[in-house]
């Protein structure tokens, strides 16, 4: 979701990797530059949702509760609500019962902050920042729930740089963080995100020549992220991550749909 603030300090730059996902990089450009990660790390939530499905400590048809409002980790700092350029339209009512399969697939595909807070109060947050670790995306961090602002004062933050997301879809696409079934389900989940850029001139299911791909995507005044992957999940499958900032809307789109295009074409 769109976020009022911004994390960009004017100065355009645009990151990249591409690479297999066995590891093979095949180009990069400052792709351990630091960034706000904005809703790219949504995707070490999501495989910290599968990996409780694949303990059993999780079901995809448990009931949550629809919410907007959440405690801030922040001790005595009370509870806070979404900001309202955030919220989810899409979401029922507050208080209204929900399965937690439909909460994650809200997470991913629209990049729902309250679904996504809410998946994150469920599995814990040092399960996300374990699963960036065991990912090997050791500069990337899960701080905070969105529209935690005293967290965000007080330092927490969501980070990442190009090289880790790489990292992250690869660890996720081989299979190396989760279970075949849930490998799968995560893999579905991303191919169904609406907000496509790097995946943009990919054909989609039903048109010739489609393969599969999946991506999630991030954006934030001055920061605009994608990180996907193209071909079948597995170590042969192209992966791509690009993070910017500094630019505009328009000027960042076109920058992450035009290097999508090129990598899939040049792979």
């Amino acid at each position: 979701m769109v976020s009022t603030g911004t994390h960009s300090d004017g100065v355009p730059v645009v990151a990249y990797r591409v690479a297999r996902a066995s590891g093979e990089v095949l180009a990069a450009r400052q792709d351990d530059l630091d960034f706000y990660a904005a809703s790219t790390v949504k995707l070490a939530v999501l495989v910290a949702a599968a990996r409780a499905l694949d303990a059993g400590t999780a079901s995809l048809d448990e009931t949550c509760v629809a919410t907007r409002t959440f405690t801030s980790q922040v001790p005595g700092a009370g509870e806070y609500t979404i900001e309202p350029d955030d919220v989810d339209e899409g979401l029922p009512a507050d208080g209204t019962p929900m399965p937690l399969g439909d909460v994650v697939d809200r997470m991913v595909t629209v990049s729902s902050n309250e679904a996504t807070n809410m998946v994150a109060e469920r599995v814990g947050i040092p399960a996300v920042n374990q699963v960036l670790a065991d990912a090997g995306a050791t500069r990337s961090t899960f701080g905070r729930k969105y529209s935690d602002l005293a967290a965000e004062k007080a330092g927490a933050s969501h980070r990442t740089t190009a090289a880790d997301l790489c990292r992250l879809m690869s660890a996720l696409v081989t299979g190396e963080l989760a279970s075949p079934e849930r490998t799968a389900w995560m893999c579905e989940l991303l191919g169904r995100q609406t907000d496509r850029q790097l995946t943009a001139a990919v054909p989609g299911r039903g048109e010739p020549g489609a393969v599969p791909f999946g991506s999630k995507s991030g954006w934030v005044d001055g920061i605009r992220h994608d990180v996907a992957f193209v071909g079948e999940p597995g170590p042969d499958a192209l992966v791509i991550a690009v993070c910017t900032r500094g630019y505009d809307e328009q000027a960042a789109e076109e920058t992450l749909k035009a290097l999508g295009a090129l990598a899939v074409a040049l792979a």
